[in-house]
């Protein structure tokens, strides 16, 4: 990504603040009839892809050559067009009227368009997979029994990508982007720098740092922190990663085990309340659910998902004795505490959403209460050439988003219109022999392959599509279904061979990016875990059936123990290091203790804790033994 300086940055500049005043406006006041709003949202957003992207690596710290400006001025030409004709266009019958000269050229242009900047911004395996789905609507006609579908004539496919009000590149997810998650991409920009991403990193170190280990815990609160208002995991490594993996290698940690903990920490962002990022807003639009009660789901199992990444740094620093931070990086509450009043917009978002303001809006109100909290509060360091980078970076991401979803868009429509979603789910379901847990099982081993190479998101919606019709025939509910898809999407980008946040981790901690790769798994393991538990036991998902608190309560609590006892079995270690035998006790009976059966959960955890004192005691022993040894040796 360029960082722009000059005369450009202000005209950059100038173009996001048109941008997010167009945002804020249609959040705020309501949005505009759908394709308007759709086309002005890719109007304002993919020119920057060619500007702020280059064509090639070698050519990011240059400035936008002719062929940039070239791609960033035809790109304004599609959304244009449906701007200016959108009342002709809403009484065009659709697979039924003539796609016109102008129709054609354009959607072409588009189609062209939005295959460079998902290969520019997203990544080259993202755009092939768009190119691949588009083929398959030419060529599935040809392929042999399910797969097989009817003849889309070339100029039909055009219309379907460009003119359709609901599929395609300007379809649902283009509207999604447009309404709702722009703004909340502009609120997590501006609450980066007007200091917020600091302060965050200050609450780890306070909380962290000081214990052992501490460098690698301060990653993981950071970025789950960081993460939660960002929704990317790859962003989250640029950000609190240049602080932390050299921080971890500093006290011992190997360069291939610090980018593995960052990568697992900053994956795990999305995972959060309050923002979740763009696969949240999507789960509400398609399971026709509100996103408080998304983000209500989604609270436990996130938690569930850091309380795994804790436990295993921990019992790797036990393992290897890996201290504490350095003093000098230690930051007092009393520092902390002094800026508590960032949280303020957090807490109001919250509280309009549960009053049932609607997303955008509340993002829109929050974004307002941060911009004078920071000019009330840094009269003195505020600039309005910082709150113009922060609306640079904002559109910046804004339309790496756009064009993923843009991409993904088509890529729903070929799966819906050829049928091919029916017909992976009739495989899945076939293949499951009745079994829901293998379904499930097929169903992650889909998504973690669809999602190499690609962001969460669009891994996410394109594994939807094809998959849910496949789960929900076990009966199980529309968004605890979601919710499994959207874990497995989020993991895949640490998974190896290609796991983009590993690989941008490793990018930092210079350790080899595949074995990054490989390693980061080990960390994450609760990720792989904790979706099968909650579809065994939904009353983890809040606000999903009519289970009493105290239900949730003890099972969030015997999972969580359950968690930590599997943490220590992979890492080998507890108080001490432990032998295998013990290593295989504690992943027997802390897989037993997440059965989902009451009595075997409860009588497990009577015998982990057992294991656990004896481990205790065994350790204690050891140093008094060390003790003894040395007041001879004296």
């Amino acid at each position: 990504m360029r960082d722009f300086k000059g005369k450009l940055a202000i005209i950059i500049g100038i173009w996001a603040a048109v941008t997010a005043a167009f945002h804020l406006y249609t959040a705020y006041y309501g949005s505009f009839e759908p394709r308007i709003q759709r086309a002005t949202h890719l109007f304002l957003l993919l020119p920057i892809v060619f500007l702020a992207f280059p064509s090639i690596q070698s050519q990011k710290e240059k400035l936008p050559n002719i062929l940039d400006w070239i791609l960033a001025t035809l790109a304004l030409t599609p959304s244009l067009y449906l701007i200016l004709q959108s009342e002709t266009l809403s009484r065009r019958v659709e697979l039924v009227d003539k796609v016109t000269s102008i129709e054609y050229f354009l959607g072409v242009l588009v189609i062209l368009l939005i295959l460079e900047a998902c290969r520019r911004a997203v990544s080259s395996i993202f755009a092939a997979l768009v190119v691949i789905s588009i083929l398959f609507l030419f060529l599935a006609p040809y392929l042999p029994g399910s797969l097989s579908s009817r003849v889309y004539s070339f100029d039909r496919v055009v219309e379907l990508m460009f003119l359709s009000g609901d599929q395609g590149i300007y379809g649902f997810l283009t509207g999604i982007g447009s309404t709702v998650l722009f703004v909340f991409v502009l609120f997590a920009a501006v609450m980066i720098r007007s200091g917020v991403g600091q302060f965050f990193m200050d609450i780890s170190v306070a909380i962290a740092g000081r214990f052992r280990g501490g460098p690698a815990k301060v990653a993981v609160f950071s970025s789950g922190l960081y993460g939660s208002i960002s929704g990317s995991g790859v962003a989250d490594v640029y950000s609190t990663g240049s602080f932390t993996i050299p921080l971890m290698k500093k006290v011992g940690y190997a360069k291939t085990e610090s980018g593995a903990i960052e990568a697992v920490a900053s994956a795990g962002g999305p995972f959060l309340p309050p923002v979740m990022g763009a696969g949240a807003f999507i789960m509400a639009e398609v399971t026709s659910t509100s996103y408080l009660i998304v983000i209500e789901a989604a609270l436990l199992s996130g938690i569930l998902y850091y309380i795994g990444v804790v436990s295993t740094v921990h019992f790797e620093a036990v393992k290897k004795n890996i201290k504490s931070s350095p003093k000098e990086w230690n930051v007092g509450w009393k520092s902390v505490l002094k800026r508590v009043y960032l949280l303020i917009p957090f807490a109001l978002m919250v509280y309009l959403l549960i009053t049932g303001i609607s997303p955008a809006k509340s993002a829109a109100v929050a974004i307002t209460t941060m911009l004078v909290i920071w000019v009330l509060t840094e009269r003195t360091k505020f600039r309005i050439s910082i709150l113009m980078k922060a609306l640079e970076y904002g559109v910046k991401s804004g339309a790496v988003i756009a064009s993923a979803l843009a991409g993904a868009g088509m890529i729903v429509a070929s799966v819906n219109q050829t049928g091919l979603a029916l017909s992976v789910g009739n495989l899945i379901t076939k293949y499951s022999f009745g079994s829901v847990w293998i379904a499930l099982l097929l169903v992650m081993i889909t998504v973690i392959i669809l999602g190499a190479g690609i962001p969460a998101t669009p891994a996410y919606v394109i594994t939807s599509t094809i998959a849910v019709g496949a789960l929900t025939a076990f009966n199980l509910p529309l968004l605890h279904v979601h919710m499994f898809i959207f874990y497995f999407a989020i993991l895949a980008d640490i998974t190896p061979p290609v796991g983009v946040t590993a690989y941008a981790a490793a990018n930092i901690a210079e350790s080899p990016p595949l074995k990054t790769a490989f390693v980061s798994p080990k960390h994450a393991f609760a990720g792989f875990v904790v979706p099968y538990v909650f579809i065994a036991n939904p009353e983890l998902l809040l606000g999903q059936g009519t289970f009493a608190w105290y239900d949730t309560a003890l099972t969030f609590i015997l999972t969580a123990v359950g968690v930590i006892g599997l943490a220590a079995a992979f890492m080998g270690a507890f108080f001490d290091k432990v032998n295998w035998l013990e290593r295989a006790m504690l992943t027997i009976i802390s897989a037993a203790v997440m059965s989902g059966n009451f009595f075997v959960s409860v009588i497990s955890c009577l015998l982990l804790l057992t294991v656990i004192v004896y481990l205790y005691f065994k350790h204690k022993n050891k140093k008094k033994g060390k003790k003894t040894v040395k007041t001879i040796l004296a």
